[in-house]
């Protein structure tokens, strides 16, 4: 099994995304030793295209000890810390829980797996939640439902297997308009279209390539 992996997928219009996310997404592999597996063709046509990340993580667990996962509409904006820093024992799975407008809610847009079978056993009961194939938020919602979350409004409802396998990281590493995280590592733009994401997801790599000027990335 490979050491590790950060894995994104631009289809369609977010092909235009993911141009700009790589261009932070590749000097933060160079820089902490990850392989890259960044793709523009949906691996499953039988769902909508975000569900293929899941076939995506599928296959990664399989060969790599680490997968990180980074959308297709975010900016790396702090290079300077590690994801993998995040991992404690006990815990294969790892990603920011959103909290705002009485909302509370995991976000897959930035995800860390172990490898191995946990991880697929998880992704496999992902997919197995067909009620949600067309849900507004696709496997998103499939994930809340794994972790006990109710969705109307999104809310932890009940402690489920997941939940203790599940370490809901510093909102640093995925920071969303919605809930703003103080000095953020990512910047990650959803629900808006795409050419409103692209815009400010060069504005953010702006502030990468500035904070990189001045050392502090």
């Amino acid at each position: 099994m490979s050491e590790r992996v950060i894995a994104s997928l631009g289809a369609g219009r977010q092909r235009s995304l993911l141009r700009i996310a790589r261009q932070t997404i590749e000097p933060y592999a160079r820089r902490h030793g990850y392989e890259l597996d960044l793709r523009t063709e949906v691996v499953d046509a039988s769902r909508p295209a975000p569900w293929s990340k899941i076939r995506m993580l599928r296959e990664l667990v399989e060969r790599y000890e680490l997968v990180v996962w980074l959308d297709a509409d975010l900016v790396i904006v702090d290079m300077r810390e590690d994801l993998a820093s995040e991992l404690e024992d006990g815990r294969f799975f790892y990603l920011v829980e959103h909290v705002h407008s009485g909302w509370r809610m995991p976000n897959t847009g930035v995800m860390l797996l172990r490898g191995g079978s946990e991880s697929a056993s998880f992704l496999d009961a992902v997919w197995s939640l067909e009620d949600y194939a067309n849900h507004r938020w696709w496997e998103n919602a499939a994930v809340c439902e794994l972790l006990g979350y109710e969705l109307d409004p999104p809310r932890p409802a009940r402690d489920t297997p997941l939940l203790a396998q599940t370490k809901f990281i510093s909102p640093r590493w995925n920071s969303i308009i919605d809930a703003p995280a103080r000095q953020a590592r990512i910047r990650h733009f959803p629900g808006y279209a795409p050419r409103t994401r692209a815009a400010l997801m060069l504005a953010a790599t702006a502030e990468s390539r500035l904070r990189a000027s001045i050392g502090r990335r």
